[in-house]
């Protein structure tokens, strides 16, 4: 892939300037997480930490066999719970769909486990018991369900769950990757929360470990994709950026090549296909320029040919409701999940036989227009 300065002006009037949040002050502490699944020595090993009156308290079995496997997973602070066995094995899914009638995004929820729940039962994704009841219907997820928030292990195993249920059911959960669950892979651990490293001492599992080849959620995520194609749309994380369009890989070589280097440090990667997903600026899981304006039409619409699709869906870049740009041809579905419930504006992106809207936590849909708001940026990446 050859990189050029990207070129092209905003075609959009951009009211305002970028706005930078404060770093947050991180004063969690261990409390219950799990379970933590490990494959060693032949044994399957789930560590979890329970709450008690006093300190969180390790409770830990060993198994035989995946089938011999029920998890339960609690959330430390609600009622919520859900129990699911292993998958009977993991494996990587496809990357192009047929068009699909409904299709529910949600990107960057980053551990916000209440707001990940409330969106699934809004659109009834799931029931009351957290169980799939979507039928056909696809829900797919945009990357950075890690880092910042305090229930990640819970946020990725409902997803876990989700995937089982859903095919089941005839229907799909596509698990994208963002640039967050590469860096947790690769080692780089700046916004994971104060509580994981207190958990990781009681759990005798460094943090790393969590997520490596000899774990269950290690092993799972090194079998996403980073970019799906459904029907006329195209997801990624970042974005398809011209310079990846003009490289001409196949969307099933850059699948390969991201779950092929999923853990390797950045600086590291030279695969030519591999920097076409991880590179800081241009590759699928980084890429901001497009959802920044700073695209030409012409320019999308080379993206659009190249990926075989009418519309890209975006996450990563945040915006303060999901937007609709570049004529609807661009949708970014990043927003501000803990500020949404905190305002009783909580929303995401649903497509509906082809229709985009804005989905409400309460229940209310509002078609998206192309008029487009303030972009807003996080502080770190």
């Amino acid at each position: 892939m050859v990189l050029r300065p990207i070129t092209g002006v905003f075609f959009f009037g951009v009211v305002g300037f970028l706005l930078a949040q404060p770093p947050m002050t991180d004063g969690s502490k261990a409390d219950a997480d799990g379970p933590h699944v490990f494959h060693r020595e032949g044994a399957i090993i789930v560590r979890s930490l329970q709450r008690t009156s006093t300190a969180p308290a390790l409770s830990e079995q060993r198994y035989g066999r995946r089938e011999e496997v029920w998890l339960t997973c609690r959330l430390p602070q609600s009622s919520d719970g859900f129990s699911f066995p292993l998958q009977p094995q993991l494996l990587p899914a496809p990357c192009t769909y047929a068009p699909a009638e409904r299709i529910f995004v949600i990107s960057d929820i980053e551990g916000n486990f209440e707001a990940f729940k409330r969106l699934l039962q809004a659109e009834r994704v799931v029931d009351a018991q957290l169980r799939w009841t979507y039928g056909t219907g696809h829900l797919v997820l945009l990357g950075d369900f890690v880092d910042r928030g305090l229930n990640v292990t819970e946020v990725l195993w409902l997803i876990y769950k989700l995937e089982q249920e859903a095919l089941q059911a005839g229907g799909r959960v596509h698990y994208i990757l963002g640039n967050h669950e590469a860096m947790n892979l690769c080692g780089d651990h700046r916004y994971v929360r104060n509580k994981y490293a207190e958990n990781a001492q009681l759990l005798g599992e460094q943090y790393p470990k969590w997520f490596d080849q000899d774990s269950e959620l290690g092993r799972w995520l090194r079998t996403k994709n980073v970019v799906v194609r459904i029907g006329d749309y195209v997801f990624c994380h970042g974005g398809i950026s011209p310079e990846v369009a003009a490289a001409g890989h196949a969307l099933e070589a850059l699948n390969e090549a991201g779950r092929r280097f999923l853990g390797v440090p950045f600086e590291r990667i030279s695969d030519p296909v591999a920097t076409a997903v991880f590179d800081r600026e241009r590759g699928l899981l980084w890429y901001r320029a497009a959802a920044r304006g700073k695209l030409t039409p012409s320019e999308l619409e080379r993206v659009l040919d190249y990926a075989g699709a009418r519309v890209m869906v975006v996450g990563h870049t945040l915006m303060p409701e999901v937007t609709a740009l570049y004529g609807g041809r661009l949708l970014c579905a990043d927003v501000l999940h803990e500020e949404g419930l905190r305002t009783g504006s909580l929303h995401t992106l649903l497509i509906d036989h082809g229709v985009p809207y804005r989905r409400y936590a309460d229940g209310r849909r509002e078609r998206l227009s192309s008029t487009p708001p303030l972009l807003q940026a996080r502080s770190g990446q």
